[in-house]
């Protein structure tokens, strides 16, 4: 039976946290673990000495996704562009179709790799990847980055080839001619997760252009398609001047596509595809240029917070204020799990909608930087709203907080989601008695009748102050998981959102949770809050923990009596 093992920050992972809240799992050994539980124990009056139940649980793979980068912008070919507005309005209807199901749970699943078939895809001959022959002598391509510089998003100056493997780039940066405009073409999507790609192609000729990268510097240009029952994937070679797909070439992608596309070429001599329906972006990919960046807000442990506005279809100008989060790449070895847990978020986000938890406006993942847009918050984080009002905020407040918070956790419940990381530091406050729900990068979707999910995964970073017993003991995750870490933020905020065990060593925490120990609270903290913390919330035994829609009714049942106003004395 597998147990956690934690680590101290160094570390050669690019999930190293900067934030101490997050901690890797490898590091501190069970027997260093073992040797502080009788010094931890002696620190608190609350300990439950039954040991945590020992059974075997089912494990859960998560397979990923291999990711890629595309290029960016440049002008516009005017006579294939009026083709394709009419392809765009043609397909308008299928577009919002494709929308409304991404809002179904059951058709949101674990992100794979689309270059990594599965074992059914392998049976039923359903999924090919096609090379050219002489792909072998492809160039890589350098594409261009975006740089933020003020409020403007703006292309990165062309160099020599310096910043790069020059062995592999072309030096006149000839390939780059063969991109223009592409990111405004409607059957281009950028980095798409294996789901998307098998729910967007569901008829035979469908089709859409995307990028695929076996790490950061191995950059692809795919042709994904259906043809009868096989999702078919092409690969475009670049050469010299010249864009190919096998014995079909011209002078960009847009120019190919459109003539294989009107002329009904068959690709391939075995598969002999037809081209036959374009897939258009989708509703959640957003234009860049409709995005102006103000100024950097916040930074964590997964990437950067930049307030910005949007321009929508009724706007006249950047009038939508928003957030602007940007995943953190500061390795290139974990270029593709970043974008991998950035891409989950995003599925995450697109599946869920309701009055606590944040609203999503869309993504960008064709070029970098990369962006997951979502509504601003006025007031921003819950634990530095509670830590800035201190002594301030009533009672009645800090219980309508906590309902808020309750509301969007269950909601997130109700569609088979777990949020693994609940905490203060992930509400917003959008006004003086309204809090939702985000950061969705630890997030996942049980799978149709599992009831938890046990991580394998040693590399990641997980909110160790917030974990519950059975998490810390077996690697797993429920429901009452995410109830244990709703304790904790109930605990921070009649505690002026102090940190949870602010004088104990990791190891220490790790002994004392796993035997009982809950954090101490302050004196002013009422004691029916106390109860439900300790005696509900924190319980070591997750079945005598109380559902999320039990607290909100527990909880709600306290701030009516707490918000009633006093009898008049006769």
């Amino acid at each position: 039976m597998s147990k956690i093992i934690l680590r101290k920050k160094k570390s050669k992972s690019n999930h190293v946290s900067d934030d101490p809240n997050y901690t890797a799992m490898s590091s501190l050994t069970t027997e260093k673990v073992t040797q502080t539980a009788s010094k931890t124990l002696s620190k608190t009056n609350s300990v439950n000495k039954k040991e945590p139940t020992k059974r075997n649980f089912k494990s859960i793979d998560i397979p990923l996704k291999v990711i890629s980068e595309v290029p960016t912008e440049s002008k516009e070919t005017s006579n294939l562009r009026e083709d394709n507005q009419k392809l765009t309005k043609e397909s308008e209807q299928t577009k919002e179709n494709n929308n409304n199901s991404n809002k179904d749970a059951e058709n949101l699943s674990i992100i794979q790799n689309p270059e990594s078939p599965t074992q059914e895809d392998i049976v039923k001959k359903e999924y090919d990847t096609v090379t050219p022959k002489s792909s072998s002598n492809n160039k890589s391509l350098k594409l261009p980055k975006l740089k933020i510089k003020g409020d403007k998003i703006s292309k990165e100056p062309k160099t020599n080839g310096s910043s790069v493997n020059t062995k592999k780039v072309p030096q006149d940066d000839i390939s780059l001619s063969i991109f223009q405009d592409l990111e405004k073409e409607p059957w281009f999507h950028g980095i798409l997760s294996r789901d998307d790609i098998k729910n967007l192609l569901t008829t035979s000729g469908s089709f859409l252009v995307r990028t695929d990268i076996n790490n950061a510097k191995e950059k692809k240009l795919m042709l994904s398609c259906k043809w009868n029952s096989k999702r078919i994937h092409f690969v475009f070679e670049i050469k010299g001047r010249e864009v190919m797909l096998f014995d079909q070439r011209s002078t960009s992608v847009l120019c190919l596509i459109n003539k294989v596309l009107n002329e009904k070429i068959p690709l391939h001599p075995e598969y002999k595809v037809i081209l036959q329906k374009p897939i258009l972006q989708q509703p959640w990919e957003i234009n860049k240029n409709n995005i102006s960046f103000i100024k950097k807000i916040g930074q964590g442990t997964f990437g950067e917070i930049w307030k910005g506005n949007m321009k929508t279809a009724t706007d006249q100008g950047y009038n939508t204020p928003i957030a602007i989060k940007i995943p953190k790449i500061k390795n290139l070895d974990k270029f593709i799990s970043i974008i991998t847990e950035a891409l989950l978020e995003v599925k995450f986000m697109r599946l869920f909608e309701h009055e606590n938890i944040v609203k999503f406006y869309g993504s960008s993942f064709s070029s970098e930087p990369f962006m997951i847009v979502m509504e601003l918050s006025n007031y921003g984080c819950l634990q530095r709203y509670v830590r800035r009002k201190k002594k301030k905020i009533e009672n009645k407040d800090l219980l309508k907080f906590a309902i808020d918070a309750a509301l969007g956790v269950d909601y997130i419940h109700s569609k088979c989601g777990i949020h693994r990381d609940v905490a203060a530091r992930n509400c917003l406050v959008f006004s003086e008695n309204k809090v939702k729900i985000s950061d969705f990068g630890q997030a996942i979707i049980l799978k149709n009748g599992e009831k938890e999910f046990k991580l394998n995964s040693k590399d990641s970073l997980l909110p160790l102050r917030w974990l519950s017993p059975e998490t810390l003991t077996h690697s797993i995750f429920s429901y009452k998981t995410d109830v244990y870490s709703f304790g904790i933020l109930l605990w921070e905020l009649f505690n002026a959102c102090k940190e949870p065990f602010a004088t104990l060593t990791v190891a220490e925490i790790v002994a004392g949770v796993k035997n009982g120990l809950k954090p101490k609270s302050s004196q002013t903290v009422p004691m029916e809050i106390i109860d439900i913390i300790e005696n509900k919330c924190l319980h070591s035994d997750k079945t005598k923990r109380p559902s999320m829609n039990e607290l909100i009714k527990i909880l709600t049942d306290i701030y009516s009596r707490t918000i009633q106003p006093p009898s008049e004395s006769k």
